[in-house]
């Protein structure tokens, strides 16, 4: 009984693994942007957080498994800055 719930344990857990994408993000000026960034990603389907670095122009983003960089960076050009994914 013990082994099996080991086993369904250790499923669960890589089976809901987040990934961490970094995004380059160009446009930002002043914290509101990082503010409308932030949203942007946020209301994006499957992130769970991100964190937005005006000086760096960058933003890290922790996402549910299988969720696309390019839906990310999608909703950051529609509020109006650039946005490219980084390694």
């Amino acid at each position: 009984m013990k082994k099996v719930l080991l086993v369904m344990a250790a499923f669960v857990s890589i089976a809901g693994a987040d990934e961490l994408v970094n995004l380059k993000i160009d446009g930002m000026m002043c914290p509101a942007c990082v503010k409308n960034v932030k949203g942007s990603l946020n209301e994006v389907k499957g992130v769970k957080d991100s964190s937005v670095y005006l000086k760096d122009g960058r933003a890290e983003v922790k996402a549910e498994n299988g969720t696309k960089p390019e839906a990310m960076c999608d909703a950051v050009k529609k509020a109006g800055y650039g946005c490219a994914v980084t390694k």
